[in-house]
């Protein structure tokens, strides 16, 4: 049967689709929710889902970009300061516009307290350690479900997981470590330091997993529910909190509870009455955990304070609400055993532990300030100080030869491929592209070409 061949084509016209993304467009879990995913989990899945090293996906796909933005590509100084890449400043809203540039998301800084910038200072807002639940691991584990880190676990004042009422892990059961909140092989729900599994089954947590007793627990799991309401809202915000709609809240409160009067507002919460002065003036702003213990002793929600709810019959009096959260009072100076000390700073200097420790690694075992340390044996601290900086170093060096003979064989590898030896495809063959921001490095590269002209000169033409 023939066709017909004069039937107009009206309806076709140019084919529009949407744009490709670098890497694979993961889709954030649980946005909207209390345990809505952190920035940095994304970031640990996204890796996983290139079956990379995060690290690998840091030097060759992340701090390019970001360094576009910071105007440098030192990747270590994110390292130093992976907590904040899910708090409130530049260093979050960068790596949320690397990620969504590269995976075409959008609204990546919802996965961050980006959007809370004017309502938590940064101070003490975020933990410089990872931290999680091993129940809601294995529960998600065993229920075939994504693994990931909610945003509620990387914040200091909140302690507890609300799901299971204990508190939230921060050291490896396996290995005794503690994890940075990104590090080169982080992975949802490994340790990266021993890639160990960190979920726990109920079976298994007798005797590994703490929980609070039953006064601090009410606190506490006020606190995660309070602030984890408090995250759950940042998608519905339909403006950007500010200092003054803070001022606004305390002035709205004041009025409530103490009729306008400061003074008897401050005495009531056990605050300094000027610090409150310049909360309700927009001078500045609690921390976050200031925060949590103003709403407790109010027994009003984070989100209902700053979206001023103070509806009178349903204010509770501060007298009336639990005091387990007030400022305790200042403990009394301990005595140092400066025997003890300096026994063990000899014998760390003289072991032959590898890597030697550094000084803030030394003062944390021995669980006294490395300032402290350093005043009561400064000449000891500069000899620890030096064996750990003498280490580095070499190890520095090695790192650089290492990246140069790799260098030099890709350079080799691609002029026998066909290819010239750019820099750029260099980068992408090294596992260290972050290795060629070093002159040594990148000089390896021309050593190569050098060697290979020489080669070809020296070869009998055919």
């Amino acid at each position: 049967m023939a066709m017909k061949s004069n039937q107009p084509y009206q309806d076709l016209g140019p084919f529009s689709h949407s744009p490709r993304s670098r890497l694979f467009c993961v889709e954030p879990i649980e946005i909207g929710t209390q345990l809505g995913e952190s920035l940095t989990s994304l970031t640990t899945r996204l890796a996983e889902a290139h079956c990379l090293p995060l690290g690998v996906l840091m030097e060759r796909e992340i701090a390019p970009i970001i360094a576009k933005i910071h105007g440098g590509g030192n990747l270590h100084k994110i390292y130093d300061h992976t907590a904040a890449l899910n708090g409130t400043g530049l260093m979050a809203l960068s790596l949320a516009s690397a990620l969504e540039r590269l995976t075409g998301q959008k609204k990546l800084h919802l996965l961050t307290l980006a959007p809370w910038s004017e309502l938590m200072p940064s101070r003490r807002l975020l933990r410089r350690i990872r931290s999680w639940c091993p129940l809601c691991y294995e529960t998600w584990h065993t229920t075939k479900q994504m693994i990931y880190e909610p945003l509620l676990w990387s914040l200091d004042v909140v302690k507890v997981c609300p799901l299971h009422r204990c508190f939230l892990h921060e050291t490896c059961l396996h290995c005794h470590q503690k994890n940075l909140p990104l590090a080169w092989y982080s992975r949802p729900g490994y340790c990266s330091k021993c890639q160990a599994w960190l979920g726990l089954s109920p079976s298994d947590s007798t005797g590994n997993l703490k929980s609070p007793s039953d006064n601090e627990l009410k606190a506490l799991l006020w606190i995660a529910d309070s602030v984890g309401d408090l995250l759950a809202s940042t998608p519905r915000l339909t403006s950007p909190i500010t200092k003054e709609s803070v001022a606004q809240a305390f002035r709205a409160h004041i009025n409530l509870i103490s009729n306008g009067n400061v003074a008897e507002f401050a005495r009531q919460l056990q605050l300094p009455k000027n610090t409150v002065w310049l909360w309700c003036h927009g001078r500045s702003v609690p921390q976050l955990n200031t925060w949590a213990q103003i709403c407790y002793r109010l027994n009003r929600s984070l989100l209902a304070f700053i979206t001023q709810e103070v509806e009178q019959e349903t204010y509770v009096s501060p007298t009336k609400v639990p005091l387990s959260l007030q400022p305790k009072p200042k403990a009394e100076a301990s005595v140092i055993d400066t025997d003890y000390v300096e026994r063990q700073l000899e014998a760390i200097f003289l072991n032959h532990e590898c890597p030697p420790p550094s000084m803030e690694e030394v003062a944390r075992r021995l669980e006294i300030h490395r300032e402290t340390i350093f005043r009561l044996f400064p000449e000891m601290c500069r000899a620890v100080s030096a064996k750990y900086g003498k280490f580095q170093k070499a190890l520095h060096h090695r790192v650089i030869e290492q990246s140069r003979e790799e260098v030099k064989k890709v350079v080799l590898k691609l002029y026998s491929e066909g290819f010239y030896p750019s820099e750029g495809r260099v980068a992408q063959l090294i596992t260290r592209p972050g290795s060629l921001r070093y002159k040594q490095v990148r000089a390896a590269i021309e050593e190569a070409k050098l060697e290979f002209s020489t080669q070809d000169t020296d070869s009998p033409s055919s």
